[in-house]
């Protein structure tokens, strides 16, 4: 564990998983992979995500439990939004929004989120938000913040917003986008030619996540493709979200871009390995009982 610290920025949801036809409630969300991937890394790491009306606090708890700092936002007085995730004996998943797509914006984050006392991070990473949420953050946060910026999109609203998208990467520091948002943003199935494209825009580091296949990471130095180690997944949920938070996590301890991406491999196969949160949960839960969480 390193003193370096993160804040991960992003939506929370309220996920009910049916396996084997029994029904469990659990908390999901990009901002809680990202932070519990990065938990495996860093001693300080901080979760800002709006909360709805009806969220049990009894789920927040154990997020507390595990050294990850809950931190304040504007009240919300709407439901948290709420999926509905059935899983088949073959590991394929259907999902069912049963409330909240209208709500997706209120409960993204705004610069009127963000208290004082989160920005003295040295690192934030900003997951996927609602479009206008994330326009609205970025150019507030580089203003505010000489902080290591990592950014990742939502591929649902690439296509057709590009121009205000690759304005938005001259605001992070870091750019981590998967592949199709990656294609859909730089308009060319050419990775490194994408990274190139993303780099010229402002970023300093561009990493394209290819999910099984690895990784695409450019720096002014390098293009390295950057081959992982295959696994049979449980769950893809949250893989990306959590290789965010591993690949930030490391990288603000002073990892380079190349062994902070293998970070960030190592947390998206952990995240797999079990249904919704519960494959980093079991993760954390064991390295508390080792020792080596501080």
């Amino acid at each position: 564990m390193t003193e370096a610290s993160l804040l991960c920025v992003g939506n929370l949801t309220i996920d009910d998983l049916v396996i084997d036809g029994r029904e469990t409630t659990a908390l999901g969300g990009d901002a809680l992979f990202a932070a519990l991937a990065a938990r495996r890394t860093l001693t300080d790491v901080r979760m800002l995500a709006p909360m709805g009306s009806d969220l049990p606090s009894t789920l927040l708890g154990t997020v507390a439990e595990l050294g990850i700092r809950v931190e304040a936002s504007r009240p919300r007085t709407i439901p948290t939004v709420r999926n509905r995730v059935e899983y088949a004996a073959d590991g394929s998943r259907t999902w069912h929004l049963l409330c909240g797509e209208e709500a997706f914006d209120v409960l993204s984050v705004y610069p009127e989120d963000v208290a004082g006392d989160a920005l003295s991070a040295e690192g934030i990473l900003v997951s996927a938000m609602s479009l206008r949420s994330q326009l609205t953050l970025g150019p507030w946060l580089r203003a505010q913040t000489g902080a290591t910026i990592y950014l990742d999109l939502q591929e649902d609203y690439v296509v057709g917003n590009e121009r205000e998208l690759l304005d938005l990467l001259a605001t992070c520091d870091v750019f981590l986008p998967s592949e199709v948002e990656a294609v859909a943003l730089a308009g060319t199935t050419d990775l490194e030619r994408a990274a190139e494209i993303f780099r010229d825009a402002g970023p300093d580091v561009v990493v394209v996540k290819t999910a099984e296949r690895g990784c695409v990471i450019a720096t002014a130095d390098r293009t390295v493709l950057l081959p992982t180690e295959a696994v049979v997944p449980v769950d893809s949920t949250g893989a990306g979200d959590a290789f965010c938070g591993g690949f930030a996590a490391a990288h603000v301890a002073g990892a380079d871009p190349v062994e902070a991406a293998g970070a960030g491999a190592a947390a998206a196969r952990v995240a797999i390995g079990g249904h919704g949160v519960a494959g980093l949960l079991a993760d954390l839960a064991d390295r508390a009982d080792l020792g080596s969480l501080a």
